[in-house]
């Protein structure tokens, strides 16, 4: 599959479902405190799986709630529109540019991952786990496969950033591969 259109798109149920459904069913839908947990890992994070966007108060009311935990947010539909792309990549830690990017992630204080689908040009499926998002939605992170977060989820086995970016990605418009001498 080397371009995904909008009609190919599992639905926000779907796409919720998948993340769960790789997880044992006593590791899922867990009521902590005032909000039930979507996954709870096999080391007992929190894996909060959201597609649509959040408020600040809620981002911060589930992450008091659940503690220990990371978001896994959608942002399929901006990477197939191009409205995210990734822009360099140099053994795993990736730079990307978001337009019109959900603001509200910026209220995140515990890790968050963006769910790419299928990375551009490729069949496989990746998130990136984002270090930084600036205001004008710049960020750095790491590419890591969805295979990888399953496992950890399901097994607590460490996910790593992919090391090298797979034949025919598609970086961003002006973007290149960079050296392994640094960003």
């Amino acid at each position: 599959m080397t371009q995904l259109s909008l009609t190919h798109l599992a639905s926000s149920r779907e796409w919720h479902d998948y993340w769960k459904e790789f997880v044992p069913v006593e590791q899922r839908e867990q009521r902590r405190g005032a909000h039930i947990a979507d996954v709870v890992t096999a080391c007992g994070c929190v894996v909060e799986v959201q597609h649509q966007s959040m408020s600040p108060t809620k981002i911060g009311g589930r992450e008091l709630d659940h503690g220990y935990m990371v978001w896994i947010w959608d942002v399929r539909e901006a990477y197939v529109l191009r409205n995210l792309g990734i822009t360099g990549f140099n053994r795993g830690f990736t730079t990307f540019r978001w337009k019109n990017h959900r603001r509200n992630l910026r209220a995140c204080r515990r890790p968050v991952f963006l769910d790419l689908g299928y990375l551009r040009g490729t069949t496989m499926r990746t998130v990136i786990k984002v270090e930084k998002l600036e205001k004008d939605g710049r960020g750095t992170g790491h590419l890591i496969t969805h295979h990888a977060m399953r496992m950890w989820m399901a097994a607590g086995i460490s996910y790593r950033p992919l090391p090298a970016l797979p034949d025919g990605v598609e970086l961003g418009e002006g973007a290149c591969q960079t050296s392994t001498t640094g960003l």
